[in-house]
């Protein structure tokens, strides 16, 4: 739901903090003689190079539709933080904005992420939104022969010989869940360039080439839905349930938790719903693998908590 009172006070505020002088222009006096303090609605329209009074319709709220497109020139101007810009496109449009104002921001996770990673017994990870692996724990390096993490979790899945072994069933049960995502990043991101040539590469690959021609299903991120097969590299045949969250203020960027079951394709409890019935704790069962080998551990992490 919109709200173009708080995009008002929130444009007015920010305005205020900005000096004229940084832009080159004088300040304002009201009709008293005093200085205003900030850029004025004037100042915004002659930065923005648009006609006069459109800024002051934008920030009044006064337009029928505002798009993010609209918006992100002013909040360059405006200097608005990764916050404010979150908040302003939401107050706007009803919806968060698809991107950040800095790039940059869009690849780095906080490195509290990093402690959630290490209290796990789970196989987890935390990739940016080109699927570049930010973060990962000891668990999830069993997944892989010789403990070899790749780069990119996506460039793996999609296109690596291992993959199409580890990954059970890769061509019937991954791959039409993998290539939507991918699309769906693409479009997500028109500008990635990690993305843009995971999809050329991807589209060279016969056998995946031909699936990103074919239709495919809407499925845009993993849900803890059915679990499906993986083999892996120390515990053997099992099943991966892939459970996704994302870190917020890092668009399509993903907090994965990969839960490996040996035996029968596990059948999942019914999902929860509040009020909680209690704690699911102290006592986490033990994960389904071997012990880790220290001498294995990737640099930067230690032992996984107890």
């Amino acid at each position: 739901m919109r709200d173009r009172e708080a995009m008002r006070t929130l444009l007015a505020r920010a305005r205020a903090r900005v000096d004229p002088g940084e832009f080159g222009l004088a300040p304002r006096a009201d009709p008293r003689g005093r200085k205003v303090a900030g850029l004025t609605h004037e100042h915004m329209t002659r930065l923005l190079g648009w006609p006069e009074h459109k800024y002051g319709y934008v920030e009044r709220g006064r337009l029928a539709a505002i798009e993010t497109e609209l918006l992100e020139p002013i909040a360059r101007i405006l200097h608005l933080s990764d916050h404010e810009w979150e908040a302003l496109v939401l107050y706007a449009t009803g919806t968060p904005p698809a991107y950040r104002l800095d790039p940059q921001l869009g690849r780095a996770v906080p490195s509290p992420w990093e402690r959630v990673l290490r209290g796990s017994r789970e196989m987890a990870y935390v990739n940016d939104a080109a699927w570049e692996l930010v973060a990962y724990n000891v668990a999830f390096t069993g997944i892989f022969r010789r403990r070899e993490v790749p780069g990119n979790v996506m460039r793996w899945m999609l296109l690596h010989p291992d993959a199409r072994v580890t990954l059970g069933d890769w061509e019937h049960s991954w791959l039409p869940l993998l290539v939507p995502q991918l699309r769906a990043a693409v479009a997500a991101n028109p500008h990635n360039r990690t993305l843009a040539q995971l999809m050329a590469d991807a589209g060279r690959d016969p056998v995946v080439g031909r699936c990103l021609q074919a239709p495919t299903t809407e499925y845009i991120g993993p849900r803890a839905e059915n679990a499906l097969p993986l083999v892996h590299a120390e515990l053997g045949p099992g099943w991966a349930t892939l459970c996704a969250a994302g870190p917020f203020g890092v668009p399509g960027g993903r907090l994965m938790f990969v839960l490996f079951d040996q035996g029968e394709r596990p059948r999942h409890a019914p999902a929860l719903s509040a009020p909680a019935s209690g704690p699911v704790g102290p006592e986490r069962p033990e994960s389904p693998r071997t012990p880790t080998d220290t001498a294995n551990l990737p640099a930067g992490l230690d032992n996984e908590a107890p």
